[in-house]
């Protein structure tokens, strides 16, 4: 396959599974939502650079990696339902933390509100990352098109940074701006209710974790 058409077929993969709604997507939009845009596009670069990541991998490895991860599905699900789990009860006690600090007059929200860009970048690569079962996605993908030599492999890769960069640019924005019409009491009510949906959300997984160990 040509270098161009590999990178056409890297932005539709990319933008095709970027645009999924999930347990990240979740955690994105609240995070847009508390901080403002800057450090939702942050966050959102984190999510695009682990894509960008993840890609270069099944395009390099294709059938291989996704073979090796598929065998370790159960072990893999379990972990980022750990994950998962450790994070939405953390954000929840950390909104709970920030009504007690309110009711005493302390500024714990707006220290939240605050983080450093480089904090939410690191993050949500990392939150990114833990989900690896992402690369089988791309290798599918890589395998069909038979990306041959380093060229397309590497387009391929760069189409799929770029949609994922871009359209989590485009949400962040979106819901950054938007969160700034947005009361206080209904900023934390979505916020508590994405931290329910991402508890909801890994116990899933565990679920379809553990039901991966028996019958494998």
């Amino acid at each position: 396959m040509e270098p161009t058409a590999a990178l056409l077929a890297g932005l539709v993969a990319g933008l095709a599974i970027a645009t999924q709604v999930g347990a990240v997507s979740l955690l994105l939009v609240e995070t847009a939502v508390a901080a403002g845009p800057r450090v939702g596009v942050a966050a959102g670069m984190g999510v695009a650079t682990a894509d960008l990541g993840f890609a270069m991998v099944a395009a390099a490895a294709g059938g291989a990696v996704s073979a090796v991860l598929a065998s370790h599905e159960a072990e893999i699900r379990i972990g980022a339902a750990v994950l998962l789990t450790a994070i939405a009860l953390h954000g929840l006690l950390g909104l709970m933390r920030e009504r007690k600090n309110r009711a005493d007059g302390g500024s714990g929200a707006a220290g939240a509100a605050h983080r450093a860009d480089g904090a939410q970048f690191a993050r949500f690569l990392a939150i990114t990352a833990a989900n690896p079962l992402t690369i089988v996605s791309f290798a599918a993908v890589a395998a069909a098109l038979s990306l041959d030599g380093p060229a397309a492999a590497v387009a391929f890769a760069a189409g799929v940074g770029a949609a994922s960069a871009a359209w989590h640019l485009v949400l962040t924005l979106a819901v950054g701006h938007a969160g700034r019409w947005i009361t206080p009491a209904i900023r934390r009510g979505l916020a508590i209710a994405g931290r329910l949906v991402v508890l909801a959300i890994a116990i899933h997984l565990a679920f379809r974790g553990l039901d991966a160990g028996t019958n494998g």
